[in-house]
């Protein structure tokens, strides 16, 4: 029997792209990758990326872009630094250290308006280090002056992301956690800001990169299942979160039915 054809070429996809665009369809990734998740996934086989995809369908992709953004400052201008403390302290002291994953809005809406979790509590009137204590976590024993230190002791050439998310990605957490963000542990290790820089270089976080990270995941049998990613890869959750209002979401825009995820036990250990 001959495999079945594909029903996608590059003209399908283009032509579907522009019948959407006429009928008012919003084209941003989020809203294609979920309304349209067929379309979707077609146009990644076919181009390096969707907005390539919209581009040979001759549509401006950069007016789309613009569009989102502004969609996405509406939703920011609702948070402030007086709504995110008044919302802080509406949470249990033993669960603050949990907001991270059961309230995931306000976790990133602290970040954003005091450039960390802990900076946050901390304007709250909490102290970090009790809020872990209370929480009981297997991260306690985690300091900011242990972090810095096995920073240290790493050869300089083995603190990239990718690097660091594979080989210490207990550290990384961790430092995530005390500093906000990887970059911050560095600085506070003493690392030149060269070295720092470099060590994020091209990791700036798109719906097409963000695709490709799970699905490298995925494919090579890496776990994703929410909790596991909010715990041991922090930065592709949130900014999964950010880009596509979820993440499970985020999994159906990578093509992968996340109710199978959910489902295998192997994802959620």
């Amino acid at each position: 029997m001959s495999p079945k054809k594909s029903r996608w070429n590059r003209e399908k996809i283009a032509a579907e792209i522009k019948q959407l665009s006429d009928k008012g369809v919003r084209l941003t990734v989020k809203n294609v990758s979920r309304e349209h998740s067929a379309l979707y996934s077609a146009a990644l086989r076919y181009y390096r990326s969707w907005s390539d995809a919209v581009k040979a369908a001759g549509i401006d992709y950069d007016s789309i872009k613009k569009e989102s953004r502004r969609e996405a400052v509406k939703k920011i201008t609702k948070w402030d630094r007086a709504r995110v403390l008044a919302e802080v302290k509406k949470v249990p002291f033993d669960k603050l250290w949990y907001v991270y994953k059961n309230n995931v809005a306000l976790h990133s809406a602290a970040r954003r308006e005091f450039g960390s979790w802990r900076k946050a509590l901390e304007a709250a009137g909490y102290d970090y280090d009790e809020v872990n204590k209370a929480a009981g976590t297997r991260y306690t024993s985690w300091t900011r002056e242990k972090i810095v230190k096995m920073i240290r002791e790493l050869p300089p050439d083995r603190l990239s992301y990718g690097n660091m998310t594979k080989e210490n990605l207990l550290l990384y957490s961790a430092a995530y956690r005390r500093f906000g963000n990887w970059q911050n542990a560095l600085r506070a290790a003493g690392l030149p800001e060269e070295l720092v820089k470099k060590s994020f270089k091209n990791r700036k976080w798109t719906p097409e990169r963000i695709i490709e990270e799970i699905q490298e995941r995925y494919h090579s049998g890496g776990k994703l299942a929410s909790g596991y990613m909010q715990r041991h890869d922090p930065s592709l959750f949130s900014a999964a979160f950010r880009r596509f209002g979820s993440w499970g979401d985020a999994i159906g825009a990578a093509g992968i039915d996340y109710k199978t995820i959910l489902r295998n036990k192997a994802h959620t250990r």
